[in-house]
């Protein structure tokens, strides 16, 4: 019988939740933060402004 959980036989879920990420995975974390924080800092077009303005 398999669980449905997601947890492999065996294994507690939860039971790695505290566990850090590898070191590859902090870095894919962390270029996807910046990539993410810096799109939401960009100004918005002029352009993009007039047409959400016409649509009022």
């Amino acid at each position: 019988m398999s669980s449905k959980t997601g947890a492999p036989r065996g294994e507690a879920s939860g039971k790695n939740a505290d566990k850090k990420p590898p070191a590859k995975g902090q870095d894919v974390n962390g270029a996807l933060r910046r990539a993410y924080e810096s799109t939401v800092d960009e100004a918005i077009p002029q352009s993009l402004l007039d047409l959400l303005g016409k649509l009022d």
